[in-house]
């Protein structure tokens, strides 16, 4: 589901451009516009297409062993929402033709809301709305086939899935919202069968959006989320926002429900409070967005758990440099020795991404734009963007430790947009 959205149904969008998506190679480095690449990076370039039709909410996911990252997003294929993959061999430098997840799934349903993991051993998982049901579906071939998809979610009707791995891959964590309340599955041999649906909230008058999961090294498996406040199928309601982790440390037979903070919902409801975290096998790093005050302008905020999620650090804000500016749609991703995090936030009057990274979650590099490049689409200007097109963005780090950045950038009305890649050399 999106926050753009006016009432709870699947990822419905204005004035959709429905073009039939014509795969075609896409390298990165060459053909989006003109662009002044942020020093470090290779330039930022589009994944989709304008000519291909809406594209938006990116899923990004790269192989800690080998150069392999995977970018995936929704696209409109006639009357019809499918989610599209391309896979790079080369770190996220270059990509090769997108291809449908599953073509023969569903036919007349939409596809929503992609989210993928990877394994050491090369693995890759997705979970995807399949209609209103969350499916699950891996690949052993570096996404050029994939396993009959499978539903976890039982035959209630759901939305916002969220998936994470154990390094080995053996473990595999699913979670996703009903009716506003969390719910959760596990799968202890490798994604062939799963636990069932587990109801880990019973609230009324909120909405987990759902945006962010990892496992630690010792097993601790966590998921986040921002609790809207919520009355029918109204969710633009104003108010404070818990920003929440729910963790297990036993297989996913029990969770618990810690409030880590609580802000606001913001200037606008599309640039609104977004939750994730990573992890670098040890440690968790909790990065959110939200406002101090109802109608605020958003921040972005960390905070870092080396107890397993047990206790936090104090809050620490990320977006100083953006002057005050409103920001949003938080990334992050881990490795041994290594975080990254990336946002949104609107310094300069247009919307940019920025990225920052740290090698223990507590002292942060400087600001470095990730949206540079000023044209490409009829939104792109060297000010930057419209507005953040979909409900979240993503950040991985390749097997050399770099990070692959992709991201959802649209006009100021959210109706059209597109997806966007840039990579740190």
């Amino acid at each position: 589901m999106s926050r753009i959205s006016v009432s709870i149904v699947p990822e419905l969008r204005a004035s959709p451009l429905r073009v039939l998506l014509v795969s075609a190679v896409v390298c990165l480095a060459a053909g989006a516009g003109v662009r002044a690449a942020t020093v470090g990076w290779y330039g930022e370039q589009l994944a989709s297409s304008p000519t291909l039709g809406e594209g938006w909410e990116p899923a990004i996911a790269a192989d800690p062993s080998a150069p392999y990252v995977y970018g995936a997003w929704m696209q409109y294929v006639g009357s019809k929402i499918q989610i599209y993959i391309r896979t790079s061999t080369d770190g996220g430098t270059s990509f090769g033709p997108a291809k449908s997840i599953c073509s023969s799934c569903g036919t007349g349903t939409g596809q929503y809301d992609i989210v993928m993991a990877t394994a050491a051993s090369g693995a890759l998982y997705a979970t995807y709305m399949q209609s209103n049901k969350i499916s699950f579906t891996k690949s052993l071939d570096h996404a050029a086939t994939w396993t009959t998809p499978i539903t976890v979610s039982g035959s209630s009707w759901s939305d916002k899935p969220w998936i994470a791995s154990s390094p080995d891959g053996h473990h595999i964590y699913i979670s996703w919202t009903s009716r506003g309340n969390a719910y959760a599955v596990a799968s202890h041999n490798d994604g062939t069968s799963f636990s069932a649906p587990l109801k880990l909230t019973n609230e009324s008058g909120i909405y987990y959006y759902s945006n962010g999961a990892t496992v630690l090294n010792n097993g601790t498996a966590m998921f986040v989320a921002s609790e809207y406040p919520e009355s029918g199928n109204n969710t633009k309601l104003t108010g404070p926002i818990p920003i929440v982790a729910f963790r297990t440390s036993n297989g996913g037979t029990s969770w618990t429900r810690t409030v880590v903070d609580t802000l606001n919902t913001g200037a606008t409801y599309a640039t609104g409070s977004v939750t994730t975290v990573a992890s670098d096998g040890n440690n968790f790093v909790l990065v959110y967005s939200g406002a101090l005050t109802v109608g605020g302008n958003g921040k972005v905020y960390t905070r870092r758990s080396t107890d397993s999620g047990a206790t936090w650090s104090a809050r620490a804000e990320m977006t100083n440099s953006a002057g005050g500016a409103d920001a949003t749609s938080v990334a992050a991703a881990g490795k041994p020795g290594l975080f990254a995090i990336t946002w949104m936030d609107k310094r300069g009057g247009a919307w940019n991404v920025w990225e920052r990274e740290s090698a223990d979650g507590l002292a942060w590099t400087a600001d470095a734009k990730v949206s540079d490049a000023s044209s490409g689409a009829t939104y792109k200007t060297a000010a930057g963007f419209g507005l953040p097109y979909g409900d979240y963005d993503m950040v991985a780090i390749n097997n050399l430790g770099k990070a692959v950045a992709i991201m959802g950038e649209g006009d100021s009305t959210q109706t059209h947009g597109d997806i966007w890649v840039n990579r740190k050399q």
